[in-house]
C-alpha cells in the first residue's frame, strides 16, 4: 500500500471552503484562440487549436471527503511496516501540540509542475510546523524513507484544466484571499493509504487517526 500522513480538517470547515470556490462565476467564453492557460497543437484538418476541444470545467475539484493537507509520504510499505510506523507515530503525536488554525489566504501554480489552487492555513503555524517537522524525523529514525519535499500548510482545492482561463484563476485566488474561515483545532494526524493498484491518485482510505496530545494553556500563551 502507499502510505502518507496528512491533516484532515473537519467537514464543516471544508464545506465553507468549497462553497467559496464554487461561488466563483465563470466568465463568458473568450475567442477560441485566447482560451485556456494551455494550448494544444492543431492536428491536420481539425479546424484550429480549440475546434475539437470539449467543454469542461475550469477547475478540477476533488470530492470534499478527499480534501486534506499533505504532510509527508512514505511510499509503498507492507502491512507489517505500516503497523510499526503507526505505533511510533502514535507515541510521538501524544507530545505534539494541538494548534488552533483557520483558512485564510491563497496560492496558485507556486512551483514548477504545480497545477493546484491552494487555500492557506493561518493561526498557530508554529504548532503546525512542529508536527510537520517532527513526523518525518520519527520515520527516518526507524530507517524508512520519506518524501523530502518542503511541508506547506496548504490545502489543494482543485487543479487547473485545459479550459482554465487566467481571469477565472484570478477570481478563485481573490475569493480565497478574502475568505476567513472558522477556527478549528488540529486534534489528529491522519495516516492515509492508497491501494497500490488504485489509479485515482486522489482516493484514499483512513488507516488511523493519531491523536495530538498537547493543548496550549491560554494563560501561559499570553505570557
Amino acid at each position: 500500500m502507499r502510505l502518507f500522513a496528512a491533516f484532515v480538517p473537519p467537514p464543516e470547515v471544508l464545506e465553507e471552503l468549497t462553497e467559496v470556490v464554487g461561488s466563483v462565476s465563470v466568465a463568458a467564453p473568450e475567442p477560441a484562440a485566447a482560451r485556456g492557460l494551455f494550448r494544444r497543437r492543431p492536428r491536420r484538418g481539425d479546424g484550429g487549436p480549440d475546434a475539437a476541444r470539449p467543454a469542461g470545467p475550469e477547475l478540477h475539484r476533488p470530492p470534499i471527503e478527499e480534501l486534506h493537507i499533505p504532510i509527508t509520504s512514505f511510499g509503498n510499505v507492507t502491512l507489517g511496516d505500516s503497523v510499526k510506523l503507526a505505533g511510533a507515530l502514535r507515541t510521538a503525536a501524544a507530545s505534539w501540540p494541538r494548534p488552533e488554525v483557520s483558512f485564510a489566504g491563497a496560492a496558485a501554480l507556486e512551483f514548477p509542475g504545480d497545477e493546484s489552487v491552494w487555500a492557506r492555513l493561518s493561526g498557530d503555524l508554529d504548532g503546525v510546523a512542529q508536527v510537520g517537522r517532527g513526523l518525518p524525523q520519527v520515520v527516518q529514525r526507524l530507517g524508512f524513507l520519506v518524501d523530502r519535499r518542503v511541508f506547506r500548510p496548504w490545502l489543494s482545492v482543485g487543479t487547473i484544466t485545459e479550459q482554465t482561463t487566467a481571469p477565472y484563476l484570478e477570481k478563485v485566488v481573490e475569493a480565497l484571499e478574502q475568505f476567513r474561515g472558522r477556527p478549528w483545532t488540529v486534534e489528529h494526524v491522519h495516516l492515509l493509504r492508497r491501494p497500490a493498484d488504485l489509479n485515482d491518485t486522489h482516493s484514499f482510505e483512513v488507516l488511523e487517526e493519531l491523536p495530538l496530545g498537547q493543548v496550549e494553556d491560554p494563560a501561559s500563551a499570553g505570557g
